[in-house]
């Protein structure tokens, strides 16, 4: 029983995007819909999502600002970035399984966000966004060249 148990989950489980991605691949470049559509996922604040990415990094997820203060298409700093890869760890856990989603939390917590798949990026977007209620993160991108409401 518990092995027909484990193959269950080990089947139910989907397979986890790559980390690690560079500006080359198509993937990281452009307006598409959110690759992430987990438990903080609100399809609401889609629009918003899009004006900010477009605002502050112009779909660039591999992009950096400011010197490489500011990373990935969400112009997010590297203390946010790692924030955001702690605050991911139960759902990915919950994803792709303990031992899978421990290591995906490491090897996040680890490297560049603009190096993160934008799957992951798109996670840490809602993860920060809705992680305190729904859309009580999203002072995080507040002003900018054009407002972009919520």
């Amino acid at each position: 029983m518990i092995t027909s148990l484990v193959l269950v989950a080990a089947v139910t489980l989907a397979p986890a995007p790559q980390i690690h991605m560079t500006k080359a691949d198509p993937i990281q470049t452009g307006i598409q819909d959110s690759a992430y559509k987990g438990k903080y996922y609100q399809k609401s604040q889609e629009r918003t999502r899009k004006c900010i990415g477009q605002r502050e990094g112009r779909f660039q997820y591999w992009g950096t600002g400011s010197h490489g203060l500011y990373q990935s298409t969400y112009q997010m700093t590297a203390p946010l970035v790692r924030g955001a890869a702690w605050m991911m760890g139960p759902e990915l856990r919950h994803m792709f399984g303990k031992k899978q989603g421990d290591k995906i939390q490491y090897r996040l917590l680890h490297t560049q966000g603009k190096n993160w798949h934008r799957f992951y990026m798109d996670m840490a977007f809602y993860t920060i966004a809705n992680w305190h209620g729904v859309g009580k993160g999203l002072h995080h991108w507040n002003g900018g060249r054009y407002a972009c409401k919520w």
